[in-house]
């Protein structure tokens, strides 16, 4: 009797024990839509309980496919705070939110916001966006994580509680600072004092490409106020990694033995590089050049392309990341007055015979070392096709391109099969 009586305090102990966000003694008495009445309040109340609010590491893409950013959310009386490095870091904006019913509780952003919903919305040409989620799944709890998972992709992202007297603001000017300082995409990965090789940590797309073996590691990662964070850890002799701390004058992330060390390339040029006179080499035997000189907005340069007597103002972007410089295609004042509604730099194929006029393709100029000029190539932006020149198409005054009598369009000038630039001046 006296063990049996021992048995029964001890289960009784036991359950009493449990840490969880529900009254266990009725939970599983109740019907399940009242169970998940109690989880929509219990998580409500956790939600609002951080003074400090919450950190989210934010994955986009199907299966994670795109970035990670870092939302700092706060929640109160129904409405979130948000701040993020998704557009402008230092707005922070507020909206309704609600915990609702579901398959189960469901974390819903269901007022716009303009640091969140930026994320899940489409782009021209891009129905889908970065395929980023305002609805999630509430998975599990504890008192200072919450396990969510994308109601639309599916992505799995955890909430942290942050300390009560956290700054916002100071901690966004650390992801800023920490953003700055890592401005090359170029590491060298060390284990203690053996290499593992090179990696790549790309700002713009927010991923982390690794290459050892025949193993790739690709995967997103967020940018923290001291570092960043992976969404996996990189594993090596059993230990994990994953939250690297950012040195600002050493040029390295770390995190224990494992050193993540920034390096330039032999082709990284600074923007001043660029300033000056190039000749542009096409396949046509015609003397082009192109004058550079510094943009009025930040990373970009101001281009004068000279055809013959007639010179085009255009305009080049600058990738301080990889020290390329960058040839979209863009709207050009026509000098000569000759088409009422100017001119417009279309990106197309000289191999393909065709333009592409969908406001997407151009071209990278890297410098190369060894030939000593800047090799033209596609920048990827069209799947399928490859941009290998540009054609300033001629506009009328109904706002169209001037067609020829048989069907073709008129062209202002062309640059037919852009191999390279070799500088002059």
């Amino acid at each position: 009797m006296k063990k049996l009586c021992f048995l029964f305090l001890t289960i009784v102990l036991g359950l009493s024990m449990q840490s969880c966000l529900h009254d266990d003694k009725t939970l599983f008495d109740q019907p399940a839509a009242e169970r998940i009445d109690k989880s929509v309040s219990d998580y409500t109340q956790l939600l609002e309980s951080s003074e400090g609010g919450w950190m989210l590491h934010y994955y986009a893409g199907k299966d994670y496919s795109y970035g990670g950013y870092t939302l700092l959310l706060k929640f109160k009386n129904g409405h979130v705070t948000a701040m993020g490095d998704v557009q402008d870091p230092e707005e922070q904006a507020t909206s309704g939110y609600e915990v609702v019913k579901d398959q189960g509780p469901m974390l819903s952003f269901n007022e716009y916001n303009k640091v969140i919903h930026p994320l899940a919305e489409p782009w021209l040409g891009n129905p889908d966006g970065v395929q980023g989620d305002y609805e999630f799944s509430i998975l599990r709890a504890t008192n200072d994580s919450i396990y969510l998972r994308g109601r639309k992709w599916k992505n799995e992202m955890v909430l942290t509680r942050l300390p009560k007297d956290a700054s916002w603001e100071e901690m966004m000017m650390g992801i800023i600072t920490v953003k700055d300082g890592m401005n090359v995409n170029t590491y060298n990965c060390f284990l203690g004092t053996d290499s593992l090789g090179q990696c790549n940590i790309d700002g713009s797309t927010r991923r982390f490409t690794m290459t050892i073996g025949d193993k790739t590691l690709d995967m997103p990662y967020c940018t923290t106020p001291t570092g960043i964070s992976l969404r996996e850890p990189l594993v090596f002799n059993g230990k994990k990694y994953q939250n690297f701390t950012w040195n600002e004058e050493s040029r390295t992330l770390t995190e224990g033995d494992l050193r993540i060390v920034q390096y330039l390339p032999k082709n990284h040029k600074d923007i001043d590089f660029w300033i000056g006179t190039w000749r542009l080499k096409t396949s046509i035997r015609r003397k082009i050049t192109l004058t550079l000189s510094m943009g009025t907005v930040a990373n970009t340069l101001k281009g004068k392309l000279q055809i013959g007597n007639v010179e085009y103002e255009i305009l080049m972007t600058y990738d301080p990341a990889t020290g390329k410089l960058e040839l979209p295609g863009q709207p050009v004042t026509d000098p000569t007055y000759t088409y009422p509604a100017g001119i417009v730099l279309v990106p197309g194929s000289k191999e393909e015979g065709k333009l592409f006029g969908e406001g997407k393709g151009s071209l990278l100029f890297t410098w190369d070392e060894d030939m000593e000029r800047a090799t033209a190539d596609d920048s990827g932006q069209i799947t399928g096709h490859k941009v290998d020149s540009f054609f300033g198409v001629a506009y009328g005054e109904d706002l169209s391109p001037i067609m020829k009598p048989d069907g073709s369009y008129t062209y202002a000038f062309t640059l037919p099969g852009i191999e390279y630039m070799t500088k002059i001046n």
